[in-house]
């Protein structure tokens, strides 16, 4: 999408020059993309056997029109496992100058990287864990992609959206400018044929249907289409409308004759796409105006959707919000009629950005408060005092509360750790937006007397999920905080009952609020008090049967406290609105290990399913080893499942090599019912590969104080390249910058011996982008710049080099003398490491399943390792802590190294092997499985018989000598022959060759 006051803001679809990096106006580089990256291929590090873990999908047309469920290996895990909530309604208005006719669409950056990041939640804090969903009506899944034109949105977005009741529409992105490939694709892409279908348009119903997804934004920035062409795809979009129930929503860009001509209006250029056709249809539901609206074009765009019998707020006014969030100074006077209210609706681009703005992940979800409530911290008071005003101000807020049971563990969809029952069930970070309870309507709507309480998540405390609300703060003797938490329309019974669990170690007053009429009126509250709580979790049952025939509006947590607190505060865990308790749920049935890839002996990752089952929440999956801990690998609404943490140690190994998983389903009311169990096994033991007993040093440059800077954007500031992490685009990006500094303080002195830093294309950005000419200074005791080391002419993602000399000081410069060769200049940092130790990483070592180990008679043994890349070197060890290397090669180009003449010796065992590249440290040992000579002799002589179709009785001698060699194999060496079950076939085609043989002597005689 066009920046507002910029010539170019293009539509990035290449990995190399992600979406995500727009910020920093990244180079257009979208034409290589139209078609793809060559390959049909979406996930290829699983085609390549490199990893399990699923991405989302990605097409250019060809690729489209070929998917289908059976050739897609992610196609199950991928799919959206919770339908859309379609009984929304908009409670009373809190904020009389919100308008409840208008709403928001978001164009929000959801991944790191569409074509790299886990589609289902990773062991990452760090993640945009949007929850703001009652002020949104749509959201557009903003992503760049090196596949094509399409990018599929992930399932965990869309089952958080669609618990709230709001559709998620999938990214149609043609390229920016002029190319004659992406004219092309659009030519292919509206193809129609003479019945008046579109086979693009079929496929597209086809997949949104299959994955779950309500729509497709279409974002049409290619010069070159023709008025035939134009017309022709408004044609396809109302053909989308007529044979399904998909959304579509455009951007300003494309016109009525194909020009691309941004009119950041709908008038009579661009009225096509809004305009209904003679039976009703229009192409377009959301109109998503570019970023230079003023009055005289907001009143434009009403007056043409009013003349179209459509209404204004079908038109969404677009806010670019990428660079600064919420310190962008919009002119939203220009949206206002004389009431004060919005005249049209607003659409965000990029509203991700206040994850640059967070100084962490938890303080993310008090960034977002800002952009969404307003400065004022309370929807209800939201106004024009400020620069920035929230989008509580100008739309009124939306819930989907009206049925029983109703829980909610406040879980916001990731944390620094997993809580199962008030207790640590993980202790990793993680992200899954899946499994996001629909959070507080209002943050935070707080009717008080005296002083204001303060209300957050918790992400270290969590009764289940990763976080609570904490309500604290200094309260004056006196005080009264209601809390307005749910906007709802729950129908109270006789038997109707609200659970919940707490802490109230400081002693005020709690009680649970619930208000009967419509418009939260306080004389309507009924307040319910909660037992004083000790230690830990309590858990009270409230009966609301009192009031039954009522209808509860509003859930709120009153906070009463008659004596001074200075340090109060108290966590809200779970919440739960109930009629009867839902039966516990039986164990699910048929559960499978699908695949699973062991990346040492002591990590693994696996894919999982189980028969499907009614009335499940989600799912928590759980292994144990011979300790008897139970640890939680993730949990999922899907009944399929991936997980990367699969583990065990030498010391909880059990003797079989095997992890027992359990998976135990969850039913609505948040209770546990039975496990179902599998077995998962390693193959071998924890000798198998070596543990780091000498890791690199820790980074002393993370989360340093910086102490001065150049320039920065806003949302993406120095101290971004001190945070450890280049995800969610987290990087230092000065924009326009060719040369710039920061300095840092690290608090205290250190002695410096290695120096990193990480570039453009290590955050997935274009080559040309990264940093050419930079330098490393510290201040000496006298406050002078000493040089340290400067790098000239670099071109890597990466530079990790150990300093000529080793530098003792406090503060550090990084001097950036050419920020890159790209045309879309820009300072771009992802990370500035400082190490005590000059120890360099390990190179990563080739996966054991790419190592083959053959154990022959004599000097004949073998060890092949393919995937090792040009100048590494591969070493072989006769075990895990030999001195002595057994063989070693150099690549001399990317492929395959064999390793010949070896002499294992006539046993089973294992060779261990290591690669080493240049300026790193030799691997880590992994082996591979050698077997005992007479067993490979044995399966040799399998594989050299011939095909069961080709079989001849010519061969029988061949097959009984394999008879005989497999029968002489010791009794407990018999079941390494892997193709013995080839042998057992041939043996009985060789009986019925016989029979006919036979039988046919017989009638002849």
């Amino acid at each position: 999408m066009r920046k507002k006051g910029s010539r170019l803001f293009g539509r990035i679809l290449s990995v190399s020059a992600a979406l995500l990096l727009l910020s920093s106006n990244g180079a257009p580089g979208a034409k290589a993309a139209v078609n793809g990256d060559g390959t049909d291929v979406v996930n290829e590090n699983y085609a390549d056997k490199l990893s399990l873990k699923p991405l989302a999908p990605a097409f250019r047309v060809d690729t489209l029109l070929k998917w289908s469920p059976e050739s897609d290996p992610d196609a199950e895990i991928n799919r959206a496992s919770v339908p859309l909530n379609k009984n929304r309604f908009k409670g009373s208005q809190v904020n009389p100058l919100a308008n409840p006719k208008a709403g928001i669409t978001s164009a929000a950056i959801t991944t790191w990287n569409h074509d790299e990041a886990s589609s289902v939640g990773s062991n990452e804090f760090n993640v945009y864990a949007f929850d703001n969903w009652q002020l949104l009506d749509s959201y557009i899944y903003w992503a760049g992609t090196n596949e094509g034109i399409f990018a599929i949105p992930t399932p965990d977005i869309v089952d958080a959206a669609h618990r709230n009741g709001v559709p998620v529409y999938a990214t149609l992105g043609f390229p920016w400018g002029r190319s004659a490939e992406g004219v092309a694709e659009i030519e292919k892409f509206t193809q129609q044929k003479q019945d008046g279908s579109f086979p693009v348009a079929d496929k597209m119903i086809e997949v949104a249907e299959y994955f779950g997804f309500d729509g497709y934004f279409f974002n049409q920035e290619t010069s070159g289409v023709s008025k035939e062409t134009a017309e022709r795809m408004n044609e396809m979009m109302r053909y989308i409308k007529r044979n399904s129930s998909l959304n579509v929503s455009w951007y300003d860009a494309q016109d009525n004759t194909g020009a691309i001509n941004y009119q950041d209006s709908i008038n009579s250029k661009n009225d096509m796409y809004v305009k209904p056709a003679e039976d009703g249809v229009s192409a377009v539901d959301e109109f998503f105006l570019n970023y230079n609206w003023t009055t005289s074009k907001i009143n434009t765009t009403v007056e043409t959707m009013k003349g179209h019998n459509r209404s204004p707020f079908d038109a969404y006014a677009g806010f670019e919000i990428q660079q600064n969030s919420y310190n962008t100074k919009i002119n939203t006077d220009a949206l206002l009629d004389e009431k004060k209210q919005p005249k049209v609706s607003i659409a965000l681009y990029a509203p991700n950005s206040t994850m640059g703005l967070a100084a962490n992940p938890a303080d993310f979800h008090e960034k977002e408060n800002y952009l969404w409530t307003g400065p004022q911290g309370d929807p209800t008071l939201a106004d024009d005092s400020a620069d920035w005003k929230g989008m509580a101000r100008f739309v009124s807020d939306s819930s989907v509360i009206q049925s029983k049971p109703f829980t909610t563990n406040f879980n916001s969809g990731h944390g620094k750790q997993y809580f199962v029952n008030g207790k640590v069930a993980s202790s990793l970070e993680w992200n899954n937006r899946s499994i996001q309870d629909i959070m507080p309507t209002w943050r935070w709507w707080i009717r008080n007397e005296g002083s204001r309480i303060k209300v957050a998540y918790d992400f270290d405390k969590a009764y289940n999920g990763g976080n609570s609300l904490k309500f604290s703060g200094a309260l004056e003797p006196g005080s009264v905080n209601d809390t307005m938490l749910y906007s709802s329309k729950l129908p109270i019974t006789d038997t109707t009952k609200v659970r919940v669990v707490y802490q109230n170690q400081s002693g005020a007053d709690l009680s649970l609020g619930v208000a009967t009429s419509e418009d939260y009126a306080k004389s309507s509250m009924n307040y319910y008090p909660l037992p004083k709580s000790g230690d830990g979790w309590q858990t009270a049952v409230v009966d609301l049967g009192k009031d039954a025939g009522k209808t509860a509006y509003a859930l709120s947590l009153k906070i009463n406290n008659s004596e001074k607190m200075e340090d109060y505060s108290i966590h809200l865990g779970q919440l739960s609105v109930y009629d009867a308790a839902d039966a516990v749920l039986t164990k699910p049935a048929d559960v499978k290990i699908l695949e699973k890839m062991p990346k040492t002996a002591f990590e693994a990752e696996a894919r999982l399913s189980w028969a499907e089952q009614k009335n499940v929440l989600h799912y928590e999956v759980y292994q144990e080893n011979a300790d008897g801990v139970e640890t939680l690998l993730g949990v999922t609404p899907n009944n399929y499942f991936y997980t990367p943490n699969i583990t065990r140690t030498i010391e909880n190994a059990s003797d079989d090599n095997k992890t027992k998983l359990k998976v135990v389903p969850v039913n609505q009311d948040d209770v546990r019912g039975q496990a179902a169990t599998i077995s998962f096994d390693w193959g071998m033991g924890t000798d198998a590969t070596e543990i780091e007993k000498n890791p690199t040093s820790p980074n002393v440059a993370f989360n340093a104080k910086v102490t001065s800077v150049s320039a920065e954007n806003a949302a993406e500031p120095a101290s971004k390249a001190l945070d450890g992490t280049a995800l969610g685009n987290s990087k230092w990006c000065a924009t326009n910058m060719k040369t710039g500094y920061m300095t840092i303080d690290i608090g205290e002195e250190k002695t410096i011996r290695r120096w990193r830093v990480e570039h453009a294309e290590y955050g997935g950005e274009a080559q040309n982008m990264n940093t050419v000419d930079f330098e490393l200074l510290y201040k000496n005791k006298n406050g002078e710049w000493i040089s340290a080391k400067r790098i000239t002419g670099n071109t890597k993602a990466v530079t990790d080099v150990v300093l000529d000399q080793p530098v003792t000081a406090r503060e550090f410069k990084l001097q950036i003398n050419n920020s890159g060769t790209s045309p879309w200049g820009a300072i771009r940092i992802y990370d500035w490491q400082l190490f005590e130790s000059a120890a360099l990483p390990r190179t990563e070592n080739v996966m054991m399943h790419f190592v083959k180990a053959e154990n022959h008679a004599g000097a004949e043994d073998q060890v092949t390792v393919d995937r090792v890349k040009k100048g590494q070197t591969v070493r072989l060890y006769k075990s895990l802590d030999a001195k002595d290397i057994l063989a070693e090669k150099t690549a001399d180009q990317d492929g395959t190294i064999v390793f010949e003449n070896l002499d294992f010796g006539p046993e089973a065992g294992r060779v261990y092997y290591t690669v080493q590249q240049e300026d790193e440290r030799e691997s880590l040992r992994f082996s591979s499985a050698y077997l005992n000579e007479q067993v490979t002799e044995v399966i040799h002589q399998i594989s050299a018989l011939p095909d069961v179709d080709e079989l001849t009785l010519a061969d029988k001698n061949m097959v009984n000598d394999c008879k005989v060699a497999y029968n002489k194999l010791h009794p407990t060496l018999r079941n390494q022959v892997t193709n013995y079950d080839r042998l057992v076939q041939l043996m009985d085609q060789m009986e019925e060759l016989k029979k006919s043989f036979n039988n046919g002597n017989q009638k002849n005689g």
